[in-house]
């Protein structure tokens, strides 16, 4: 019952904040998309190093990243560095609804990336806020089938891949549908 109460809270918020949202879609080449917002796993030492090979892949390529990552942990754990382009969410960061209660995630929210791309695998409400209300030109991830319609471009994958190779995957997409060479 309580859960029930938790979820319908939290689809209210979700719709409420959605209705005044405008969002324009573009699907740019890789290249040619300058800013990311990339949603990442840092669960785990191990996830949040995958996570630190594709960020530093991206700024070596001279894009602007900006992340967010879910630990899921009630403090930040110790592999998690922190940095101004990154905010990292765990129990305390999120309201029993799922809502997030850190402001910082809000102004990710408004800055208009080109593209976000969830490297998480896992939908956590946190995590199906931020893809939502993202201002992002196109959102790219692996969805449950419940909830495909939240992005742009669907990646089907196995379900523990790699964030390097989900990265990679989400590159070869947006690419595709470019009809860049891959």
């Amino acid at each position: 019952m309580l859960k029930k109460y938790r979820d319908n809270q939290f689809r209210k918020a979700l719709n409420k904040r959605k209705a005044g949202m405008k969002r324009v879609v573009l699907n740019k080449s890789f290249e040619d998309s300058v800013s990311f917002l990339l949603l990442f796993d840092a669960t785990t030492e191990e996830r949040y190093n995958e996570f630190s090979r594709v960020l530093a892949g991206l700024q070596i390529q001279n894009k602007k990243v900006k992340a967010i990552g879910f630990h899921g942990q009630p403090a930040l754990p110790a592999w998690c560095q922190q940095s101004l382009n990154i905010q990292y969410l765990g129990k305390s960061d999120v309201q029993s609804s799922g809502i997030p209660s850190n402001k910082a995630v809000d102004n990710f929210l408004e800055e208009s990336f080109d593209v976000l791309i969830d490297l998480t695998q896992c939908m956590q409400p946190v995590i199906h806020w931020i893809i939502c209300l993202s201002a992002a030109h196109l959102k790219i991830g692996t969805p449950a089938r419940i909830n495909q319609h939240i992005f742009d471009i669907s990646i089907e994958s196995e379900h523990h891949q790699t964030q390097e190779n989900m990265m990679k995957l989400a590159v070869q997409f947006q690419n595709m549908f470019q009809n860049k060479p891959l």
